[in-house]
């Protein structure tokens, strides 16, 4: 399985520093570069075309859009986290819409930032595994989930109890936070985009 490759953009070294460490928790994830500035960003991006770009809105010499502009011609697969300072107020350019996984509250806690990112990483680029969070039967269970498998499907298919299996799907929809028709549309999303891969 390809690493999905990741470039942080963001001038508070402190808060690079936090991201990067939590970015290490993602096995699916590789962190390719960070950058202080647009200036930077622009060249790293140009030099890692990566699959997602963590950056900030507000950069000493430019803004993060300007950023998520050039990547998407860059990579048009590639995928993107704003940070921002002022995230409830951020109105997202509609051509740029579609790259965008969410906005994260640079003011919000550890524990805020992290619920956020282990909600959208998982839907970055094509071919990205289902969360690490995930037990082996749960990832199991996901799976068959994608392929429009009932609960009483999964139940025979992996030899367990109907009941068993609501218990499992409940805590899937709590740790990825999607639940009915939003869980299979992730699901079955997942189970195309390992199809396709080589």
């Amino acid at each position: 399985m390809a690493l999905q490759r990741c470039l942080i953009v963001e001038d508070q070294v402190m808060f690079l520093q936090l991201l990067a460490k939590m970015l290490e928790s993602y096995d699916w994830l590789e962190l390719v570069g960070t950058a202080a500035d647009a200036h930077s960003g622009l060249q790293a991006i140009r030099a890692h075309r990566p699959d997602l770009l963590i950056v900030d809105l507000a950069l000493p010499d430019g803004v993060g859009t300007e950023l998520l502009r050039f990547l998407q011609l860059a990579n048009p697969l590639a995928r993107a986290l704003v940070l921002s300072a002022q995230a409830a107020s951020f109105v997202c350019p509609p051509e740029l819409e579609p790259m965008l996984l969410g906005v994260v509250d640079k003011t919000a806690t550890y524990e805020s930032l992290q619920r956020v990112l282990e909600s959208s990483l998982p839907a970055v680029g094509p071919g990205s595994p289902a969360p690490r969070t995930l037990t082996p039967r749960q990832q199991e269970i996901f799976e068959l989930i994608g392929k429009g498998c009932s609960n009483k499907e999964i139940a025979q298919q992996t030899g367990l109890s109907l009941g068993t299996v609501e218990t499992h799907r409940k805590a899937i929809t709590r740790r990825l936070g999607r639940s009915g028709a939003e869980l299979v549309r992730f699901a079955a999303l997942h189970l195309k985009q390992h199809q396709k891969r080589p």
